[in-house]
């Protein structure tokens, strides 16, 4: 079978059709095989919201077993969405929508208290929007750059239990550069967003 390899994520064009003909899924490693063993940290880049190809990413990491959700902004896919999704590949639903164990931090503080304190190391971890929290002016910078660091170095650690994977979503600020290098800094492995798709949002902001 004709398949992409990007670390540990590996799209199959003969499976999902569909979806592989979105580049941007095949880009940001919608589709996914086991785990990556411990001891590995993966950041990936992506451009857009993507919100159908993060629902398929969610459903194919709980038809593989139990795993942490950390939802970094406000959007999820709401029940009947992925409920839909998941029967699309199995008839066991319920418990298939179980396995995922869903954490909803609402500031960068709070997202440093649940690495810190929750007990994650026993199951791998997928951190959506990582950097969301952490581009709220209100917090000082000088508070959001130690938060971040923290935050990290508490990433990096759960990674030698279990996998973990951070997705971040581009912003063409300084901002988001200074926090990306920051995270950047403890990654195993970066899967950074397209060149052109990088073109095509700093033009954006022109028009």
């Amino acid at each position: 079978m004709d398949t992409i390899q990007r670390g540990f994520f590996y799209f199959s064009i003969q499976d999902n059709l569909e979806l592989m003909n979105d580049v941007s899924v095949i880009r940001s490693a919608y589709l996914v095989k086991p785990w990556y063993p411990s001891r590995h940290l993966l950041v990936m880049e992506t451009a857009g919201k993507e919100h159908e190809a993060l629902t398929e990413l969610i459903t194919q990491l709980a038809l593989r077993g139990p795993f942490n959700l950390i939802a970094g902004d406000e959007w999820l896919p709401d029940r009947d969405t992925l409920h839909r999704s998941v029967r699309r590949h199995t008839l066991k639903v319920e418990e298939t929508l179980n396995r995922p164990s869903l954490l909803r931090p609402m500031t960068c503080l709070q997202l440093l208290d649940l690495l810190t304190e929750t007990d994650l190391q026993n199951r791998p971890t997928l951190i959506l929007d990582f950097l969301h929290h952490f581009h709220n002016s209100d917090v000082d910078l000088a508070l959001r750059d130690r938060t971040l660091e923290q935050c990290c170095q508490n990433v990096k650690r759960l990674s030698f239990f279990n996998p973990v994977v951070v997705r971040v979503l581009y912003r063409p600020t300084e901002e988001y550069r200074r926090f990306f290098s920051i995270l950047a800094s403890v990654a195993d492995e970066i899967i950074p967003m397209a060149e052109d798709a990088t073109t095509e949002d700093t033009q954006s902001l022109l028009f």
